[in-house]
This record gives C-alpha cells, sequence and structure tokens, in this order.
C-alpha cells in the first residue's frame, strides 16, 4: 500500500506543478510608495480637493486601448488615474479588455470570457506584437506612477483580488462596478479595499453603499446627481466621478466656446474627478477655465 500512496502522491505533485506552470506567476516585487503616488493619495483622501483627471482605457490617442503604452501615455498627459476594464480567462487570469468579445481589439474570435490563458497569449492587440496585458502586467507598469480605476467586466472577483494584494497595490487601486454586490464580494476578500460606486435615481445612495466600508468615490451623471444626493455624498464623505466622455470631450477637442462651461457645470454638481478620453487637454482647460483648484461643494 504504501508504494502504491508514494505514486499517488507523486502524481499529485506533478499536477500540481504542471499546473502552476500553465498560469502566470503572481509573485512580483512589492509595490512601494513614491513621491508621485503619496501626493496622488492626499489628492484622492480629500473629498473636497482638487480637480482629479482619470485617462479612460489609459492614454489611447496614439496607443492601443488599455495597453501597456496607454499607460506611458496617460502618465506623459499627467492623468491621475488610468481607468481600465478586467477581465478573467477561463482559467482564472485576470487581463485586460474592454469589450465582451476580443474582435475588436485583437480580431480573434470569441467571448472575452471564453479563452484561456494559452489563447490569450496568442493574440496581439491590433497595431502590435504584444497581447493584451494581463491585471499583473498592467498593474506592474502602473505602480509608483498613477493611481488604477478597474472596470469590472467579470463577476469573479477572487482572481482580481489575488493579483492586487500580490503585488501589494491596494492603496494604489480602486475597484468599480455599477452592481454594488460585485463591490460587496470583492470586500469580504480584501478588507481595504478601495471601491467605487455608481448613483442611480432608482435607489438610495445608502442602499447602493451598504456593507461597502471604503467607498472612496461615487460615480455620477447629470441625472443622478442632484443638489440632495451631491450633498448626501459630500457627507460621506467621497469624491464625486463624472465622466466628459462623448459630448464635453468633443467640445474640449474642437475648442467650442461652450466648453468652460460644459466643465464648471460638472463642477457645480460637486464633480471631483473627470474620466476623459483626453487628459492632457483636460488638464488645460481645466487651469484656463479657473477650475484646477478646490472643488466648492453646493
Amino acid at each position: 500500500m504504501i508504494p502504491i500512496l508514494a505514486k499517488v502522491a507523486a502524481k499529485a505533485a506533478l499536477a500540481g506543478v504542471l499546473a502552476m506552470a500553465a498560469t502566470p506567476v503572481l509573485a512580483a516585487p512589492f509595490c512601494g510608495k513614491t513621491r508621485r503616488i503619496a501626493a496622488l493619495e492626499r489628492h484622492w483622501a480629500n473629498p473636497a480637493g482638487r480637480m482629479m483627471i482619470a485617462a479612460h482605457r489609459g492614454g489611447h490617442l496614439k496607443a492601443p486601448e488599455n495597453s501597456l503604452a496607454a499607460i506611458d501615455e496617460a502618465v506623459a498627459a499627467k492623468a491621475d488615474f488610468v481607468e481600465t476594464d478586467v477581465h478573467v480567462t477561463t482559467d482564472g487570469v485576470p487581463y485586460i479588455m474592454h469589450d465582451h468579445t476580443v474582435e475588436r481589439m485583437t480580431g480573434g474570435i470569441g467571448g472575452s470570457e471564453d479563452i484561456s490563458y494559452a489563447d490569450l497569449r496568442k493574440l496581439r492587440l491590433k497595431g502590435t506584437d504584444a497581447p493584451p496585458p494581463t491585471l499583473q502586467q498592467f498593474l506592474m507598469h502602473t505602480c509608483g506612477r498613477v493611481l488604477v480605476d478597474l472596470d469590472m467586466k467579470t463577476d469573479r472577483v477572487g482572481p482580481v483580488i489575488a493579483v492586487v494584494q500580490a503585488l501589494g497595490m491596494l492603496d494604489q487601486v480602486e475597484m468599480f462596478d455599477s452592481d454594488s454586490t460585485t463591490l460587496r464580494a470583492a470586500s469580504v476578500l480584501a478588507p481595504g479595499l478601495q471601491v467605487m460606486t455608481r448613483l442611480r435615481t432608482e435607489t438610495t445612495l445608502d442602499a447602493i453603499n451598504r456593507d461597502l466600508a471604503r467607498v472612496r468615490i461615487v460615480h455620477g451623471d447629470p441625472q443622478s446627481l442632484t443638489r440632495a444626493a451631491s450633498r448626501a455624498i459630500a457627507a460621506m464623505p467621497a469624491r464625486i466621478w463624472a465622466n466628459a466622455l462623448g459630448d464635453t470631450d468633443e467640445s474640449l477637442a474642437r475648442h467650442d466656446p461652450d466648453a468652460c462651461d460644459r466643465l464648471k457645470g460638472l463642477r457645480a454638481m460637486g464633480v471631483t474627478n473627470i474620466q476623459t478620453d483626453y487628459p492632457a487637454l483636460l488638464r488645460r482647460y481645466l487651469k484656463t477655465c479657473g477650475l484646477a483648484g478646490r472643488v466648492a461643494r453646493r
């Protein structure tokens, strides 16, 4: 019996080694503080502090969206956050992709959560010779340089939390999902996780934020950000995130006469974080329009 048990144990050990070899290793250097990150964290922790800028899918005016090069572009544009989108492969590897299929960005075929890690590595982001980055690669590239907003395109929070924790980046990352259930599940695994909830008109702020201890930002829009809602978020206290994507960004890009009025409208709603496709241009406009400083709560 003993030789048989030994053979079984040997086979099990070999299977474990092969399984580890088939997936990316999560061990990585600890991501420590830099002067840049320390300053960004101070602003982030101040709900009434200066306006902060998030680069949508990274800085993708020149680089492919959600690529490592997009991070470099966003950092060069002095973005405070990079927003990115997270899926998980069939074998549990979190990676970066916005769409629910891989077709637009890679030319591949299939659902973004129906692909194995091995098949993911065979794909190439259009215009590059690199596959879509894993979350580990993405975070290692942002480490110490810029804060990260993880827009969850998956409800498989365990592998995502494992990567963030393994890199020591809970203090440099926030998680967003329009469904607070996903955020609650992630917060159980990582009580120190910072989250951004989505303000909606059909329910209350208290219901949205229920059981979430570290709501650092609330994502709103012109419909949901009523005066009462803005005051309630300020009382939490938390920052308010809104998008310039679409009309406002296009107005900035065209240098329309009403560009400053559009940004002042966001500020009047108490917005302290703006997500944009044009981070460098938005920063220039905030300064030109006199909106770069602290945000007055209404």
